[in-house]
């Protein structure tokens, strides 16, 4: 098996490596690209699990203290000095480190966005052997251009494919790509087209430095790229050959050979997950992706009102509570506008974390039940069937010993003959 395509010079490459090995290997049991995503992204949340539960179980922590941090920031607020000295003290009292809860997340950065750009880049695809046909290259007033020059060495970057006719992927139209070329006369170079501001743009090449100007004619720059020379229009993009090259995984594996069947094409049960929402035309069409995008939204915001439901109603932050319903919009607009399988992996991280909140706060319950002590020193509350429960407390009063009265035994009764002290006068 080939190794795989890495990021030239990224210091990430080695986790590019884990993830795609991983993906490929998924995708061999299962042959199924949402299936395949699925699993990989329940692997790194698996793999992260300490991170995450550490994160979590700080940030509840750091929550059930707030109402006493509020008492102390209001008693010291005209003095930040001795506020932030009390603060440190009590942190260090309650064993409680304030940076706990971001540490975690930070760590785990660098592989979420590896994990997402693996994703996004499977898809990766190029546009090789293209061939210009037709066109007229008008020379300037002041220059002359040889009339047998041809265009030559044409590259196109970026940009997307239209159609293919057969064979497959070849012979494509191209359109929103900038185009490179050189042009020669009997061997030998007599200009270049203007690479920054030549396009394609439905098979057709012309410039104006903006896809829509198609009117306008390409500019043709002297052999050192910095005098305009003359114009070439009426030229177009023919023969262009759609190749796909995925990133990050191995080559001549199952998964690099599916995704070069179809270049730039992700089909899953149906779903294209190379395809934006806001890309798919047809209400037909557009219905699986919205369906993503609108799960994607919940369970975001699922997850975040499950962390602060948590939170005492006097302790709860209101920059915190908008964040909460602003952050599940906030990826609901990205994921209008990106692939459909980075959506499946924020839909399956969202689940993830959801579930994994469940079962750490339902332990920490466990571990900490109502009645026990908080973790700000308040006293236990006694029960409604304590002990010592009086009226207050619900349960039944304790009925008072009565007092044994004098000259009577434990029980109430006159003790036989008096006390010592009457059987002494007596004798007296």
């Amino acid at each position: 098996m080939a190794p795989p395509i890495l990021a030239a010079g990224s210091v990430l490459d080695p986790i590019y490596t884990v993830l795609g090995t991983l993906l490929t290997w998924f995708y061999g049991v299962v042959p199924q690209f949402m299936v395949a995503i699925i699993l990989l992204t329940v692997a790194v949340r698996l793999i992260l699990f300490p991170l995450t539960a550490k994160q979590a179980k700080s940030m509840q922590a750091m929550q059930r203290v707030q109402p006493e941090l509020k008492r102390m920031q209001a008693k010291y607020k005209n003095d930040r000095q001795k506020l932030n000295e009390e603060m440190m003290k009590f942190y260090k009292e309650h064993n409680i480190n304030p940076l706990a809860g971001c540490l975690p997340l930070v760590l785990q950065m660098p592989l979420f966005i590896v994990l997402y750009r693996l994703i996004l880049e499977l898809t990766h695809t190029v546009i090789v052997g293209a061939i210009v046909a037709g066109g007229t290259i008008v020379p300037t007033t002041s220059t002359s251009l040889p009339p047998t020059a041809v265009v030559t060495h044409v590259a196109i970057h970026g940009g997307t494919v239209e159609q293919c006719q057969t064979p497959p992927n070849r012979d494509c139209t191209v359109t929103g790509a900038r185009i490179s070329a050189d042009l020669e006369a009997d061997g030998k170079t007599v200009g270049h087209l203007d690479a920054g501001h030549s396009y394609v743009t439905h098979g057709k090449i012309h410039g104006g430095g903006d896809p829509t100007a198609l009117t306008v004619p390409a500019n043709v720059l002297d052999p050192t790229g910095k005098t305009v020379i003359g114009t070439l229009k009426d030229a177009t993009v023919e023969r262009a050959d759609h190749l796909a090259k995925p990133k990050h995984v191995p080559a001549n594996s199952k998964l690099h050979n599916a995704l070069a069947q179809h270049p730039g094409h992700m089909v899953s049960w149906g779903i294209d997950l190379a395809k934006k929402a806001s890309g798919v035309k047809g209400f037909g069409s557009a219905v699986p992706f919205y369906i993503l995008v609108l799960l994607t939204v919940l369970t975001g915001y699922y997850q975040q009102r499950q962390m602060t439901s948590r939170t005492p109603a006097d302790a709860q932050n209101q920059q915190a509570q908008m964040m909460g319903k602003i952050f599940p919009l906030f990826f609901g607009f990205i994921s209008l506008n990106i692939p459909a399988g980075v959506v499946v992996y924020f839909i399956v991280s969202n689940t993830w974390q959801i579930g994994q909140q469940a079962i750490l706060f339902r332990s920490m319950d466990a571990a900490d039940p109502p009645g026990a002590k908080s973790t700000d020193g308040d006293a236990p509350k006694p029960g409604p069937s304590g002990p010592k429960a009086g009226p207050k407390g619900g349960g039944t009063p304790a009925k008072p010993k009565p007092k044994p009265t004098r000259g009577s035994g434990g029980n109430g009764r006159a003790a036989p003959g008096g006390s010592r002290r009457s059987r002494a006068r007596r004798g007296r």
